[in-house]
């Protein structure tokens, strides 16, 4: 679709190009007037590309409802402050855990892109309204994929952002990996790595700290273990279980603020416990398929550029397991991005540095100022800390 009608030209020929003396035309106006012509046309076509790419703003967009994917309905929402932004999918974790009941957390990316919440088969308002539909992660990758064909046809766009978090970034890898023609990037923040290095990380990262401090109780518990068995679920979560005391602090006061928010806010509270209701289930059917995530050996090259933005302080997906997966998969451009003392949940409790983030390396990526077909790209960078809270970003 053009973004701008050229300019109509009238173009005189030489014979039309008197002299001043009203004799044969002088060839030397007329190569100046040429060059004027031609300057006109440049500078008239480069002012009418800046005026498109730089286009009044289309209007806010706020959406929520029931939309028919895979067959059964899904819960989404949509809310931008421009519709001429780029879109941004978010593929949450959990399994079960989505975000769509806390849009003010949020809200601080809505300036610059649409943003997409969806939940899943078996989490939230999709899982309330089908409670015996199972997140088989094949069946949710390819629902991810249908829903990004009715959101590029419903919003008018060709290619989306699509951002997974934890769990949600093996998942969104997945829809990348089947359907690269239909996004800009994949971005993975919480990203997973081998589900095996997870757990032996997670664990020696707990049994180091429960030394440090002194927590005789489960240093013993720990090294009754010796070894952790990767394949064994229940032997996992009986220590993993364990582990709020010594995650990293943002991550704590994250968690503690949404049962602060669960005891204030009754409405709030009924959601809640639909959603624990369906990362239970979740979890239940998808345990296996979590303990066998292993995406260096299923998926060690992208199409699409791949961009990480890590909690450095990550242990519920370690930051060593994710950097790790990062370093060795291939992809036509792919970013390191680490934000000091964040954690696991740094999209939200980081907000700013997360949207910075978003804004150098992943939004231009969408509107066409970064070439993708380039050698591989890869940089690390540390972003600066800012403590302010969503609302004031909002603000």
């Amino acid at each position: 679709m053009s973004w701008f009608k050229a300019p109509e030209l009238v173009v005189h020929s030489a014979d039309q190009i008197a002299s001043p003396d009203g004799g044969p035309p002088n060839l030397h106006v007329v190569d100046l007037q040429g060059a004027m012509l031609r300057s006109v046309v440049v500078v008239t076509f480069v002012a009418a590309c800046a005026a498109s790419m730089h286009r009044a703003p289309m209007g806010p967009i706020h959406e929520e409802a029931f939309v028919r994917i895979g067959g059964i309905d899904q819960w989404i929402t949509i809310r931008g402050d421009d519709r001429a932004n780029p879109v941004l999918l978010l593929v949450h974790g959990g399994p079960g855990d989505p975000q769509s009941s806390l849009p003010s957390l949020y809200k601080v990316y809505e300036r610059d892109f649409t943003i997409v919440q969806w939940d899943q088969p078996g989490a939230g308002k999709t899982y309330g309204k089908n409670p015996t539909v199972a997140p088989v992660p094949a069946r949710v990758i390819a629902d991810g994929i249908e829903l990004t064909r009715y959101l590029e046809q419903h919003l008018g766009k060709r290619k989306l952002i699509v951002v997974g978090h934890s769990w949600g970034s093996f998942l969104a890898n997945g829809m990348a990996q089947r359907a690269p023609e239909l996004y800009t990037a994949l971005v993975g923040t919480g990203q997973v790595g081998s589900f095996k290095d997870n757990i032996q990380t997670q664990f020696d990262f707990l049994l180091g700290h429960a030394r440090a401090a002194r927590d005789h109780a489960t240093v013993a518990k720990l090294e009754a273990i010796g070894r952790p068995d990767p394949t064994d679920a229940n032997a996992y979560f009986s220590w993993w279980s364990i582990r709020n005391p010594y995650i990293a602090a943002s991550d704590r006061a994250f968690l503690a603020s949404l049962l602060e928010l669960m005891q204030t806010n009754a409405e709030f509270a009924r959601e809640a416990e639909t959603i624990g209701n369906g990362m239970t289930f979740s979890g239940k059917t998808t345990v296996n398929d979590m303990l066998a995530e292993d995406l260096p050996t299923t998926s060690p090259r992208l199409a699409v550029p791949f961009i990480v933005i890590e909690g450095a302080d990550d242990i519920i997906t370690p930051t060593s397991v994710a950097k790790k997966y990062f370093d060795m998969v291939q992809a036509p451009v792919k970013k390191w991005i680490e934000i000091p003392d964040a954690g696991h949940f740094a999209i939200v409790t980081h907000a700013a540095q997360f949207r910075d983030a978003l804004l150098q390396s992943v939004r231009p990526l969408a509107v066409g100022s970064i070439s993708t077909r380039t050698e591989l790209a890869v940089s690390r960078s540390t972003l600066r800390h800012d403590s302010r809270s969503p609302e004031e970003l909002n603000g």
